[in-house]
């Protein structure tokens, strides 16, 4: 069973387990509306558009003599080009033929720039890269892209046709316009102040500095400068530790407070009796308009600029996990049962009886809306379904009663970030934090701050409230967060606030560590028992030797568990290593992975391969000076095996950095060696995580 957790537009799965020996896997998509109808302009003035802006660009693409549909890459550089086209694959390595030439890439688990980069690297002039699935391609080059030739993107069935012209003269063209346009990918509802409302899958791996909230927008096409900035983001502390959407919900804070009418929110018992009796709710929206069912293949994107809006009706979570558990049944021949279908009473249920009408894919973090004696209301927010529109399976939806004293801490009382990690450290290695407390009340706040242990074994952590301990209203502070990683294992616990004032809501933050031991073995494996380079292993398993490659292997760990190795060591220089891995691939979507091997450094995730992939080298070049910590995790998802189930690692060098010509130079620090593979330049991402730039 598979979880696509990225915002809004790619599939994903929930765990509908009959028992410990039977698993399934049911595609489950972040709804839309179907089967609907265009909304009235002003009917719904606290929707809002989670949207990025840019300046629009006009892309064009000619191939002997033949027009052909293409779409801009963010960050690609302007530039009109002609030449013949050839094939540089999946773009991960120089191409070598590419002199003077278009480079025509497929679309793969390389990231966008790099793919580029190798290209320019072989003399082209300018790259189309074509889709591996159905749609169009919505990608970045990243803000730190330096290369300088012009970049298009095209459909599948486009570059399939293009390998058959490899020779052929193509024209490409890519012009900046200075109109500002903007892309929407999730809904969001105004709740009033500063404050919106969406779904926490729509937002967990959010760039405030991208993404930015257009409220009371009804056309796409047009007002992208009206797109208000992002303060900060709160997703509910607890979503997702079941890996079933569960807690599907964020909280937005705007820059500024807007003056703009705010919706209001159904309390968790009102929802129960509307639900109870089946009542009619409306869901809008700018999400995919086309129905299909769960074993369809995902149809092409169709999302319109103008809202839309479908009539549905509430089901009691009885008659949801009964209808689920019935669906399930027949669609895999398992025998489910209600309690097995993954609904809590933090959802709420709604369908359209016959099916062809509900939501989809771009609708998710949207409103799902009841009209009461006070009004329109809202009782939902857009989470996931099973297909879109399916006649047998309802749309799932968060239940925003269940979140009404969560809301209220945040955006009324005392907030403080709902989740820290502090990464993962090495034995007798001491780190710290710094936790931004708000008071977003009206009144001054006396506040106490308690740790609360929540693991039998958890210790090592302390806190220092620094100014906080008073905080007058609307204003904000930092208190100190430590971790001494003292005892191996993971280590959690909460941060609980009180304060003086039984008027002042207060929130709480969910702590969580994990600390690593020292391992000699790996060190005199890889290192020569070098006192430069050291070496900690841990997680669930610890990774091993394999005396056959002279390498490491990951541990032998289960379902969503992770075994991890780090090294560390001070100096500026370069750092090369040889990874491998053999595990179970997502080959729908490659951008996200089922058992992964990640590559992250100084706390920043910068790679993953999953998959079979046999040995390739990497060079980390340009590293800084100061101390650094190269982590490989290898991270299995909920369910399902594959090939080994392990990563691998060996040949790891560190080059420190070249001395002036007065200076000696010293000798890599190296490790033992079993033989070379074919090396690729692995660039380093400092301004998005790696995976919102994969492709």
């Amino acid at each position: 069973m598979k979880y696509f957790l990225c915002a809004c537009i790619a599939f994903t799965a929930l765990l509908v387990t009959a028992n410990a020996s039977n698993q399934s896997t049911v595609p489950i998509a972040k709804p839309k509306i179907v089967g609907g109808e265009l909304a009235n302009q002003g009917d719904w003035p606290w929707m809002a558009a989670l949207v990025s802006t840019h300046n629009e660009v006009i892309t064009s693409l000619q191939v002997a003599g033949t027009g052909y549909d293409s779409s801009p890459f963010s960050n690609s550089p302007s530039g009109q080009v002609s030449a013949a086209v050839i094939d540089c694959g999946l773009g991960d390595k120089q191409c070598s033929l590419a002199a003077d030439k278009i480079c025509l890439i497929a679309r793969g688990e390389i990231d966008f720039s790099v793919k580029v980069d190798n290209c320019q690297a072989g003399g082209g002039i300018g790259a189309i890269i074509f889709n591996n699935t159905n749609g169009a391609i919505n990608g970045t080059l990243g803000d730190n892209f330096s290369g300088s030739i012009p970049v298009i993107a095209i459909s599948q069935d486009d570059g399939a046709t293009l390998l058959n012209l490899l020779g052929s003269i193509a024209s490409l063209n890519v012009t900046a316009q200075q109109k500002i346009v903007q892309s929407a990918s999730c809904g969001a509802s105004f709740i009033g102040d500063k404050w919106l409302l969406t779904a926490a899958h729509c937002v967990e791996d959010a760039d405030i500095n991208l993404l930015q909230v257009n409220v009371g927008e009804y056309d796409l096409s047009n007002g992208a400068e009206n797109a208000k900035a992002i303060k900060r983001i709160y997703i509910h502390p607890e979503y997702n530790q079941d890996s079933a959407f569960n807690n599907d919900i964020a909280l937005i804070e705007l820059v500024e407070t807007i003056s703009h009418v705010a919706v209001k929110l159904v309390d968790y018992d009102t929802s129960r009796q509307l639900a109870l009796t089946n009542s009619s709710v409306t869901v809008i929206g700018w999400g995919n308009q086309t129905a299909y069912g769960p074993n369809d293949e995902q149809p092409a994107n169709d999302q319109p600029d103008k809202l839309r809006q479908v009539e549905l009706n509430l089901l009691s979570n009885e008659q949801c996990k009964d209808k689920l558990a019935q669906a399930y049944t027949d669609l895999e021949g398992i025998n489910y049962l209600p309690h097995q279908v993954g609904i809590t009473d933090s959802m709420i249920c709604a369908n359209y009886v016959g099916g062809a009408k509900g939501s989809c894919q771009g609708d998710s973090g949207g409103p799902l809306l009841v009209n009461t004696n006070q009004g329109w209301q809202q009782i939902g927010i857009v989470s996931y379904g099973i297909g879109c529109a399916n006649a047998e399976f309802p749309g799932v939806y968060a239940r925003v009663g269940k979140f009404t004293d969560w809301i209220n801490s945040i955006s009324k009382g005392i907030a403080i970030e709902p989740t820290y990690d502090f990464a993962i450290t090495p034995q007798h290695t001491a780190q710290t934090t710094q936790l931004t407390v708000s008071n977003n009340s009206e009144l001054t706040a006396n506040l106490t701050f308690t740790l609360i242990i929540d693991k039998i074994g958890s210790s090592g952590f302390s806190l220092t409230p620094n100014s906080c301990n008073t905080l007058a209203a609307k204003q904000k502070c930092t208190i100190t967060l430590a971790f001494d990683a003292k005892t191996l294992g993971q280590h959690k616990m909460r941060i609980i606030i009180h304060s003086n004032d039984d008027n002042i809501p207060t929130s709480q933050s969910y702590i969580s560590a994990q600390a690593i031991a020292a391992n000699n073995d790996i060190n005199t494996q890889l290192s020569n028992g070098s006192t430069e380079l050291l070496w900690f292993s841990g997680g669930d398993q610890s990774w091993l030797l394999d005396n056959s490659e002279v390498a490491i292997i990951s541990g032998d760990i289960g379902d969503g568990q992770q075994s991890v190795v780090m090294l560390t060591f001070s100096g500026a220089g370069s750092l090369s290593f040889d990874w491998a891995v053999s595990s179970e691939e997502n080959t729908d979507a490659p951008e996200e992975p089922f058992d992964t091997l990640y590559l992250i450094i100084d706390g920043e995730q910068v790679d993953f391969i999953s998959g079979e992939v046999p040995y390739v080298k990497v060079t980390i070049p340009d590293l800084a000076k100061g101390k650094h910590q190269i982590t490989w995790l290898y991270l299995k998802d909920k369910n399902t095996s594959a090939g080994k189930d392990q990563g691998s690692l060996r040949n790891v060098v560190f080059t420190p950095e070249t001395p002036p010509a007065s200076s000696i130079s010293p000798a890599p620090i190296a490790t033992k060696s079993s033989g070379g593979s074919v090396t690729y330049l692995l660039l380093l991402l400092t301004l998005l995580p790696f995976k919102r730039r994969r492709s």
